[in-house]
Formats: structure tokens, C-alpha cells, sequence
């Protein structure tokens, strides 16, 4: 089965960029704090041979000029102030807020510290420090927008949605970055799935010229697909590639809807498009593995396979989709270890139980395909609890209920497969051939018909079955 690696999508991506104008700012404005005892004239050499090695970006020299400054006057808010920078600058975010507290603690304008410590705190992803400093300068600045859309981001990063999206529209009307905003807003409505809400926003953010922009496509299309809007997904999907190649995730979540249209040729071309840009990437080979199976190209679903389970050893369902390729080329053996590594690593999986009862099936060992045959249906059972949603969990749940006998639910779950995705080929034939097995002759020719319409082959092979029975 294709996995969705798409949900939980926690959107990696949104990392902040917004505030790195602090950088300008200070260095254009460096005030020289308040403090009872004046720093000695030596000291303020030091420090003035800082500012010369920040000004030429020399963050580390500077740092140290600060420090040789702070041991020749202890209580000189300015160096601390500069040093926090200049560690800030470096990555080194703890060492910068111990000296930013140092020189608040000194008497330094406080609204200059607060706007380069809680930037050092969300770095260090401690997010209430970082916010504690936003509601500090906001209660001295209350308008200040740097400080509103700090806030809306840490809100964002603390999982607070609602509360980042209403900081984020505060900010809109005084942002020149309003495409940016926008596709935050977007992806906070994502996490808090109000999907319509996402994909307006993320349609403004391509609108306002954000610097995400295949990513907001990307939003766009999760959104169309949440609201079963296929033919839409797969042009925003398509507009994100374009736009952006650099989004592995787009690929496999292109390609299942293309499957869900029975367009699986083109499934597959998107994930070869995927595997040139990442020719390591397990996951799409796994995926393209079932797609090749689902054509019948079963030499070359071995293949994949094979090659998926190598990239990635540690996904079960490179490991199930081997097991189903190996059983559909005979390699009854080889499909039990495959099916054995995947449960090894996924237990009471009901996709990876059928595979290997059929393996034994096949193998003349009845007693163990049973067996497994009802750990298939209560997997597969469970899996659709979950997701129900997957059309390929009901066309999989479909057929074990068939293999352990069960027709009636069997013919359930093929049509609620139908109901998900109407151009799932495989579905609609063994839908017609339970209703042809159980007489129900009219509702077989239906299904007949239909497949005639969408795909004739199809439409032979279901022929076919019901001739030889």
C-alpha cells in the first residue's frame, strides 16, 4: 500500500526568517545604555575595536573585543549588550542570552535587548522565554510590528494556532512581508484543519509574492484533496513542482492521487520525476513499488522493491510491498521473509498478514493461511478504523474478507473503495466478480459496464474471470 507521509505534515518548513532585519537595525542604532559607573577609557577602546570587527561581519573577534572590554569594566552594559550580538550571530544562543540578561540587568534600553533575546530563546526553542520577552517589548512598544509578528510565531511554534493566526492578521495591514504572513496563517489553519481557511490563505500568499511559494501550492493542494477536490490537488501538486522540484513529499502525495483517478502511469511517472532528484529516497521507491504491482509489471515491482527495502530498511512498507511483488511473481519463500522483516518492524500490520497468508496459500499451507488470513482482516479492520479515508485500506480489507470467506463484507468494502476512488480498477473487478459469485448477476453486469466506460481491458479481465467460474 502507498503510505501518506503528507499527514502530520507538521510542515517542516516554516522556519523564521522574518527577523533577521534585527541584524540592520542595531547596527545602525547602537545605543549606549545607562549605568552608575562609567566604563574606563581602556574599556571603551576595547569596545569600539568590537564595533569595528562587527561592522566587518568579524562576529567572532568582535566577540572577544567585547569580552576583553567587560574584564577591564564589569558593569558596561554596552559590550554585553554587542557581545549577546555578536554570540547571537555565531549560533552560539546560550551564551548570547546570558550576556543580553547581563546587560538588562546593566540597564541597557530594554526594548534592544528583549528584541534580540527572544530571538536567541526561539532559536533554542525554549518558546516561553521567547515569548515572555515578545509580551515584555509589546507591553513598552504595543504597536511595534516586529514585536506582533514575533509573537504570532512563537504562538505558532507553541502550537497556540488560533492565537498566532489572530497576531498574524494584526500584522498584516503595517507587513511588507504579507505573501510570507499569509502562508503562515495558511499553514496554522492547516494544523488546525480548517481547510477552506487554508487554502484561501495559501491563494493570497501566492497572490502577495511570498518567498514560499511551492510550498503554498503545496497547502493549496492538501486542502483540495481534504476536500475531495482531485482535479484541483493535482494542478496545485503540479504548480508546486514547477515551481519549487525541491519538495519530496509533493511526489508521493502527487502520485497517490493520480492512482485515485486510475491514472497510475502517471503515478508513476511523477515518482520516477521525484527519484532523479532524490535517487535515495526509500519512500518513493516503496511507493512506486505498489504502483508497478497494481499494473501487473510484477518483474519490475521486485525490482523497486528490492531496492526500496535497501534505501530503507527500517520501513516496514518497502518490506509489504516486496512480500506482494514476490508473491505475485511466485517467490513464495523470498515473500514470507520480506512479509517476516515488515512485521518485524510493524506488528499486527492486516496489509503485510495478507500477503504472507497468501504466500502460504500458495505454498500449499492452509492452516497457516488461514491464520493469517483473519490477522489480515483485523488489521485491515483496525487500519481503516484509523483511516478511513484509504481507499486502498478498503480495497485491502476487501480482499481478505474475501480470503477468509466473508463475501458480504467483502462486497462492503470494495464499495465503499468505489465510494473513495471510482476509477480504482482492481476494486470495480473484484466488486463484479463477488456479485457475480454470489448470483447477483445484474449488479455484476453493472460493474461491467462501468469498467467498460473507464478502462475496456479491465472490463475483459473481469469477462474472463466470470467465464472460467
Amino acid at each position: 500500500m502507498r503510505r501518506k507521509i503528507y499527514n502530520g505534515l507538521t510542515i517542516c518548513f516554516l522556519i523564521l526568517t522574518f527577523f533577521s532585519v534585527f541584524i540592520g537595525e542595531v547596527n545602525a542604532q547602537k545605543p549606549r545604555g545607562s549605568q552608575n559607573k562609567k566604563p574606563s577609557e581602556q574599556a571603551k577602546k576595547l569596545a569600539a575595536q568590537g564595533d569595528s570587527f562587527y561592522g566587518r561581519k568579524d562576529h567572532r573577534s568582535a566577540a572577544g573585543k567585547y569580552a576583553e572590554a567587560i574584564v577591564a569594566a564589569p558593569v558596561y552594559p554596552y559590550a554585553y549588550f554587542w557581545k549577546g550580538s555578536a554570540h547571537h550571530l555565531l549560533g552560539e544562543y546560550e551564551q548570547a542570552v546570558k550576556d543580553l540578561s547581563a546587560a538588562l540587568e546593566q540597564g541597557h534600553p530594554p526594548i534592544k535587548v528583549y528584541e534580540a533575546r527572544w530571538e536567541a530563546h526561539y532559536m533554542m526553542k525554549n518558546y516561553d522565554a521567547a515569548l515572555s520577552d515578545v509580551e515584555a517589548a509589546l507591553r513598552i512598544e504595543p504597536s511595534n510590528n516586529y514585536f506582533i509578528l514575533a509573537l504570532a510565531n512563537v504562538r505558532r511554534m507553541k502550537g497556540e494556532y488560533q492565537e498566532a493566526i489572530n497576531a498574524y492578521n494584526k500584522a498584516l495591514p503595517g507587513s511588507r512581508n504579507s505573501g510570507d504572513i499569509y502562508y503562515f496563517i495558511a499553514s496554522s489553519y492547516y494544523n488546525l484543519g480548517e481547510y477552506a481557511r487554508q487554502n484561501s490563505a495559501a491563494a493570497e500568499a501566492v497572490k502577495n509574492s511570498t518567498r514560499y511559494t511551492g510550498e503554498s501550492y503545496t497547502l493549496m493542494a492538501d486542502a483540495y484533496v481534504k476536500e475531495k477536490k482531485p482535479v484541483e490537488a493535482i494542478a496545485a501538486y503540479e504548480r508546486a513542482l514547477n515551481v519549487k522540484p525541491e519538495l519530496p513529499q509533493v511526489y508521493t502525495a502527487l502520485a497517490s492521487i493520480y492512482e485515485s483517478q486510475n491514472r497510475v502511469n502517471d503515478a508513476i511517472a511523477t515518482l520516477r520525476r521525484g527519484i532523479k532528484l532524490y535517487p535515495e529516497n526509500g519512500d518513493m521507491f516503496a511507493a512506486l513499488t505498489w504502483y508497478y504491482s497494481l499494473i501487473d509489471r510484477h518483474a519490475e515491482a521486485v525490482n523497486i522493491g528490492q531496492q526500496a527495502a535497501k534505501l530503507s530498511p527500517n520501513n516496514y512498507a518497502a518490506h509489504t510491498n516486496l512480500c506482494r511483488a514476490y508473491n505475485d511473481t511466485k517467490l513464495y519463500q523470498q515473500a514470507v521473509e520480506a512479509c517476516n522483516k515488515a512485521l518485524a518492524l510493524q506488528a499486527n500490520d492486516g496489509e503485510t498478514y495478507l500477503y504472507l497468508a497468501r504466500a502460504h496459500d500458495f505454498q500449499n499451507k492452509p492452516d497457516l493461511a488461514t491464520q493469517y488470513y483473519k490477522k489480515a482482516v483485523s488489521g485491515l479492520l483496525e487500519y481503516t478504523r484509523k483511516n478511513p479515508d484509504s481507499s486502498d485500506g478498503w480495497y485491502l480489507l476487501g480482499n481478505a474478507f474475501y480470503a477468509d470467506g466473508q463475501r458480504e463484507k467483502a462486497i462492503e468494502a470494495y464499495k465503499k473503495n468505489l465510494q473513495l476512488s471510482p476509477n480504482f480498477i482492481k476494486g470495480r473487478i473484484n466488486l463484479g466478480y463477488m456479485y457475480f459469485l454470489g448470483n447477483n448477476l445484474s449488479a455484476a453486469r453493472e460493474q461491467y459496464d462501468t469498467l467498460l466506460k473507464i478502462d475496456p481491458p479491465a472490463a475483459e479481465r473481469l469477462k474472463q474471470l466470470m467465464n472460467k467460474k
